[in-house]
Parts: C-alpha cells; structure tokens; sequence
C-alpha cells in the first residue's frame, strides 16, 4: 500500500510539473510574439513614417528579460543543461539515485540564495520607474525572483519523483539532471 501511495505522489507531481511547463511555454511564446509585433511596427514606423512607438522598446526588453529567465526553467525542466555524465554511468542504479537526489538539494540551495537576492532586488526596484512606461524596475528584477521560485517547485517535484521511482536500471533516466546526447532528449 505505501508503495502505491509513493506512485501516486510521483505521478501527480509529474503531472503538476507537466502543467507548469506546458503554462510557462504559452508565457514564452507570449513573450516572443509581444517582441516581435513591437519590434517590427516600431521598425516600420521609424523608417516608414519617421515616428515610432516610444514605450516599445521597454516593453519589448521586458518580453526578453522574462524570455531568458523562462527559458531557463524550461531548459531545467527539459533537461538541457550541460552535463558530463561518464562519473555517473560508471555507478549503481541505487547510487546514482543518491547522488540525484543529493544533487537536487545542492540545486535547492543555490535557488534559495537566488531567490533571497531575487527578493531584494524586486523590493529594491519598486521605488525605481522606468523612463517613458513609468512601470516599477522590478518587474525586471522580479523575473529572477519567479524563475527561481518555478525552479525550486520543479526541483521539489522532480525529488519526489526521484524518491519515488525505484533504483533500477530502467529508470537511470529519471536521475539524471541533464542528458549526454541529442537522441536522449
């Protein structure tokens, strides 16, 4: 019966993690397209009608600060972060499920400390406007506090995958942070 229950804790969290992906994708598409539009009339109305969108240029450095750091959670979630696993192969399923989950709280307090100074520069940047939308600074800022905070969910999600999978060779894939090659991902 609990290991039913660790199933199911595994399987949900999959799913919320999935939902939080597929949500942060539409954002980042959102984002692109925002840039794109802005970019591009302004582009047209400066050459072609010699004005322009004066707000443009902040919102569209918004989309792309907001693209960058989403980015980065979807290349966590998918596993396209850089890695050399040839230490880990070399180890037992069982092993390499500790140094997962080991790995996984190492990345748990890098984002804590990224989050706190995420933190201080959103509230930092809340008395600071920016010149022609007048919208607060931290706006930019708080990209570093979301994405961080979206990957510290996705890392406690993918923990209880982990802890829930058993050690076994099928399942190497699970505990891995990143993949080696193309035709892993």
């Amino acid at each position: 019966m609990q290991g039913n229950n660790k199933y199911r804790m595994a399987s949900g969290a999959k799913r919320f993690s999935d939902l939080l992906f597929s949500v942060l994708t539409a954002f980042l598409a959102i984002c692109v397209l925002v840039m794109l539009v802005l970019v591009f009339s302004n582009v047209v109305l400066r050459y072609g009608f010699n004005s322009g969108i004066n707000i443009s240029s902040e919102i569209a450095r918004l989309s792309f600060v907001w693209l960058i750091f989403g980015g980065s959670v979807l290349a966590l979630r998918a596993r396209e972060h850089l890695a050399i696993n040839m230490l880990i192969d070399r180890m037992s399923p069982q092993t390499q499920k500790i140094v997962h989950l080991v790995r996984q709280v190492i990345i748990l307090w890098v984002l804590w400390l990224i989050i706190d100074g995420g933190w201080d520069q959103t509230l930092i940047g809340m008395s600071t406007v920016t010149p022609v939308a007048g919208m607060p600074i931290a706006v930019f800022s708080g990209a570093v506090l979301i994405s961080a905070v979206i990957m510290a969910v996705m890392i406690v999600l993918d923990f209880f995958v982990a802890l829930g999978t058993p050690a076994t060779l099928e399942n190497i894939r699970v505990f891995r942070t990143s993949a080696d090659n193309i035709e892993e991902i």
